[in-house]
């Protein structure tokens, strides 16, 4: 890759006008510029407000005038450059119209004026002007004193500055060992340069340059380094050769158009002025720190060579990921690359090869939670941009496994850490325990559920690198790992809801107050109603915790209708960061940006349509309050450009978009690729927000998103609006946004591979499978056990079996049944898939212990005919309440039940003489299994073609083991939107007392194989008669449970 700065910097434009104090609404321009107004947000709702920020898209001088907000009544001297995204600034210039008195000058300030590319104000009751213009890394001053002598004081509050002639020059120390330079020079010569003390005990300096009594105006430029004084002046040189501050202007305001005019919309003006404001904030950072292609790292505190790729920082990961990255990756792909690059040379800066969380001019401030580099990255792989994706996977692999998951903390992973990777879950103190680990933050706590579902998302973004990667054990591991949320999901409440480190929930509880200052104790910033939300990555299965789409609707209504429960001041005061309500709804957040659209994965899209309307038009507004919160540099803003287009990114990591409510009837956009884009919403205005009808490229489009590919392929997607809601849009089961859930493993198949006929059973304190290997028949010729304490978290034990130790056995293994008995354990299976007159049938085989190995018992068969026309396979042993063994076998539509010997390895008579009684149920076809339930025989077996759809699974219920076997019904069959041909089952009783999982194979949907069959385990409910409820097949499994030794 070799991108030069300059093509960098000009791919980003746009700029903004406006007088303060402003009439809030901007004129129609002929430019995007034009409806920019940085004094949006000014006043903040009670947190930090935006600033009226001045410069060139994501470049590294940024300045505002140095006030705490919009009422403030003075400003402290003019500003030189924004050190930090908010609040901190480097270095001064105060003029004076006499010998200072500080080296700071407070003044009154009027008629300011505040463009992306321009600031103008006038000073102390109207007796000075300054006029200022920046460029990437230098700008220029005008100052027009109008009565007094001009004096002009630069100053440092903890620096070193010297001063020749014209020129002062010098630096000032940040934190973090990094300094940032400054080289300054006036067109005037001043009569004399003094040096002032800064202050008492001050490591400030401080130089006054006063000019001659007939000097009314002053002009002088800039130039600033993170390199060098010296670079410091190439920067001013190479940029601004005199000192016209219109002629800087007229660039700034050609990059800024350039970068903004990337969107085309077309709509009223009070629209257009929040959406090219928000769209302005997106370019505030990060900032490219590259001069003359070389960089200062303060992740290393060492000058770098940039090799042609700019080099950016400050950008608070936390809260861009979510949609300032994406939308990057729409309008400058390759800056979006060159910023990710940045990432990977500041982990290997750091030493320790961990992808920043919050990289600044300073360094990585690890501020939040979570490791969110990891969805950019993962974003980016899959939306085809040019990145180093095995060296980004080490370094975010290394960030969520060598790192401690611990909020705002750099420190190596500790016990805390060990605890999740191992349970699942960060653990919370119980009431009343005290923190003892030291790399916890006395204010910023644990936030246990915050976290754990944060980690989780980002675990599932790391296993599609390494899944693309082809490390296909780590993706396994990530994407099982990316199930924790589940961990904390408690079924009572449908709430996240943290738990002990016993794994007890902690109560009593409150989902609004309980976790103390912004309910940190549990959650970040945010109460649990927030974060109820937060599983970006897999909608479907939250939608499957909480019960299904009627019941998921309901839940996200009433977030928007819950009450804040107490008075504001009370509920501020605990969680300032909780604002911009709508019910507990929280629009003033990032965790809250994609809730809204979560309707969309419920088929119930006209409700997304409505909420994004209410949000927009509630809390993005073109006025001084018209932030709700904290807006972070495009964190929040770039969520207001997607939705007023009209479509959202709700995971990234996924190729997708969520259709919301368009606001502009028409908006193009010019993509990375050269191609454009177009989203027509005919009819669109205040009322219409509703989707009567949409097409693609001239398609009919019936489903509530669209991919990456249509996007970027360029076209048109064109809308009907309406003010009533069509609510059969988009509302069908299968064009619901893709989500873990639905494509990928998530809990079931609870193990990788193609395995049938699966063998549950509880052996101690562990849960066994025994599953025949799902093959042509002539490579079954083994089998595998897995065994797990919970149910979800699995081992293999490889070859527990093979024909190597069953000689007349060749292929066709199938069907285990695995019973202990004699403290030895006997494997029952069937091999050769016998007809009349060859070897085969029924063996039986050996071992101590459950994984095996087990031998062969008897060198033969145990059943090799055929009578009452079953073919000897699909055994399975029962024991009796009495201890008496059973087996129950058959294929081909029959079913015999043997008595077993004391020993399990021949059969005996029954009392009545006879050795087979034929028990066939009707609709039988294979697969029996019995077990006692109340005292009543429950006996199973499956139906159909195995390797079709028609497979299912029936039961009947007897006094008796052998019968009347009455068929009761199907309780588990094909599931269009889950998987086809589920049968060959057994059952495990769980721990509860009437807990039982149904363990049986399945064909995946789409699958052409026959032996495409994965095994899977859901949970089995009866009524109030005893009967089986029919089984709800799952892509999330069952909760992991706890072993008791029984």
């Amino acid at each position: 890759m070799n991108i030069s700065l300059k093509a960098i910097a000009l791919l980003t434009a746009g700029c903004i006008t406006l007088t303060s104090p402003p009439s809030m609404y901007c004129n129609a321009g002929e430019s995007p510029v034009d409806y920019v107004n940085p004094y949006i947000g000014n006043i903040s709702h009670l947190l930090v407000p935006t600033f009226p920020t001045v410069h060139l898209p994501n470049s590294m001088l940024r300045v505002y005038p140095q006030r705490s907000d919009y009422t403030t009544e003075y400003v402290n001297g003019l500003p030189v450059v924004v050190t930090h995204h908010r609040e901190r600034s480097a270095f001064n210039i105060s003029p004076t119209s006499g010998a200072p008195r500080r080296p700071v000058a407070q003044y009154n300030y009027d008629n300011e004026v505040i463009k992306p590319y321009y600031y103008s104000v006038e000073l102390n009751d109207n007796t000075i002007k300054a006029e200022y213009a920046p460029s990437h890394q230098s700008a220029v001053y005008s100052l027009h004193f109008n009565d007094g002598n001009a004096y002009v004081t630069v100053s440092t509050p903890n620096g070193e500055l010297s001063a020749k002639g014209n020129q002062v020059s010098g630096w000032q120390k940040l934190s973090n060992n990094t300094k940032i330079y400054l080289y300054l020079e006036t067109e005037q010569k001043p009569e004399a340069v003094t040096s002032q003390e800064y202050g008492k005990d001050s490591s400030g300096s401080c130089y006054t340059l006063r000019f001659k009594p007939s000097v009314k105006d002053v002009n002088l430029r800039y130039g600033i380094s993170l390199i060098s004084e010296e670079q410091a002046k190439k920067n001013l040189k190479r940029e601004i050769r005199g000192y016209d501050v219109k002629a800087v202007a007229d660039k700034g305001r050609a990059a800024w158009d350039e970068a903004l005019g990337a969107i085309a919309v077309d709509g009223n003006d009070k629209d257009k002025e929040t959406f090219y404001t928000s769209l302005y904030r997106t370019f505030e950072r990060p900032i490219c720190l590259s001069e003359d292609g070389r960089y200062f790292s303060a992740f290393d505190g060492q000058v770098h060579s940039d090799n042609g790729i700019p080099f950016y920082t400050d950008d608070w990961i936390w809260d861009t990921y979510r949609a300032a990255h994406p939308l990057r990756i729409l309008i400058n792909q390759d800056r979006e690359e060159a910023i990710l690059h940045s990432f990977l040379e500041m982990a290997d800066q750091m030493g320790n090869g961990w992808m920043p969380t919050f990289p600044e001019l300073t360094g990585d401030s690890r501020r939040m939670n979570s490791n969110h580099g990891v969805a950019s990255v993962a974003d980016a792989m899959v939306k085809g941009l040019a990145i180093d994706t095995l060296r980004a996977y080490e370094a975010c692999r290394k960030a969520i496994e060598e790192k401690t998951l611990m909020p705002w903390s750099a420190a190596p992973a500790n016990d805390i850490d060990e605890f999740y990777h191992t349970k699942g879950y960060i653990p919370a103190l119980a009431n009343g325990e005290e923190e003892t680990n030291p790399n916890v933050s006395r204010f910023e706590k644990r936030q246990p559920v915050a976290v754990t579902l944060g980690t989780a998302y980002d675990e599932w973004c790391l296993s599609r690198i390494a899944e693309a990667l082809g490390k296909e054990d780590d993706a396994k591991r990530f994407l099982r790992a990316s199930a924790n949320y589940r961990n904390l999901f408690n079924r009572a409440t449908s709430f996240f809801h943290p738990k002990d480190k016993d794994g007890k929930f902690i109560e009593p509880f409150d989902y609004r107050w309980s976790g103390g200052m912004g309910a940190r104790d549990y959650y970040g910033e945010n109460n649990g109603w927030v974060y109820r939300w937060d599983v970006p990555h897999n909608v479907s299965d939250l939608i499957e915790l909480m019960g299904g789409r009627e019941k998921f609707t309901a839940n996200l209504d009433r977030t928007f209708a819950e009450p804040l429960g107490r008075g504001k001041y009370d509920f501020y005061s605990q969680l300032p960061d909780h604002t911009g309500n709508v019910g507990q709804f929280s629009m003033a957040n990032e965790p809250s940006l994609h809730v809204p659209y979560l309707y969309n994965y419920a088929g119930k899209p006209w409700k997304t349509q409505k909420r994004i309307r209410q949000m927009l038009d509630t809390w993005f507004r073109p006025d001084l309050m018209g932030i709700p919160g904290d807006e972070d540099g495009g964190g929040m803003t770039s969520f207001v450009v997607f939705s007023q287009l009209g479509f959202y990114p709700v995971t990234p990591g996924f190729a997708a978009y969520n259709i919301g409510s368009p606001v502009f009837p028409y908006s193009k956009i010019k993509l990375s690729n050269g191609r454009t884009f177009e989203i027509v919403a005919n009819g669109a205005s205040h009322e219409n927000k509703y989707i009567q009808s949409a097409r693609l490229n001239g398609k009919e489009w019936n489903q509530p998103w669209f991919s990456h590919e249509d996007l970027m392929k360029g076209g048109k997607l064109e809308l009907e609006m309406g003010s009533t809601p069509n609510k059969k849009w988009g509302s069908a089961p299968d064009s619901v946004p893709p989500s873990a859930g639905l494509i990928s493993t998530g809990g079931n198949p609870v193990f990788e591979g193609w395995y049938a006929d699966p063998e549950g059973i509880k052996f101690g304190d562990e849960y066994w499978v025994f599953p025949t290997t799902s093959a042509p028949y002539n490579e079954q010729t083994y089998f595998n056990a897995f065994s797990s304490k919970d149910l979800v978290n699995w081992t293999l034990h490889p070859r527990v079996l093979t024909n190597d130790s069953v000689k007349w056995a060749w292929r066709a293994m199938w069907a285990p049944s695995i019973i202990e008995a004699n403290n030895k354990y006997y494997f029952f299976f069937g091999a050769n898939d016998v007809h009349e007159g060859e070897i085969g049938g029924i063996g039986v085989a050996v071992a101590d212990r459950p994984e095996g190995p087990y031998s062969d018992a008897l060198g033969k068969p145990l059943i090799n005919d055929i009578i009452n026309g079953a073919q000897p396979i699909d055994q399975f042993v029962f024991r009796d309440k009495d201890g008496q063994h059973y087996m129950f076998y058959g294929g081909w539509g029959h079913c015999n039940v043997v008595r077993l010997s004391p020993d399990l390895l021949s059969i005996v008579p029954f009392d009545d003489g006879t050795i087979y009684k034929e028990v066939t149920p009707e609709n039988y076809v294979e697969g029996p299994f019995m077990f006692i339930r109340n005292g009543k025989y429950i006996f199973m077996w499956s139906e159909g073609g195995w390797t079709g759809d028609s497979y299912c699974v029936a039961y009947a219920i007897s006094d008796s083991p052998f019968g009347p076997f009455k068929r009761e019904g199907v309780i588990l069959k094909t599931d269009r939107d889950i998987a086809t041909g589920a049968g060959h089952n057994s059952v495990i009783k769980g721990p509860g007392e009437d807990e039982y999982y149904i363990v049986y194979h399945r064909h995946p949907l789409g699958a052409k194989d026959g032996n495409n069959r994965v095994t899977c385990i859901d949970r089995m409910y009866f009524d109030k008669d005893g009967r089986i409820l029919p089984v709800k097949m799952t892509f999330t499994g069952v909760d992991p449970i706890e072993t008791t030794d029984k």
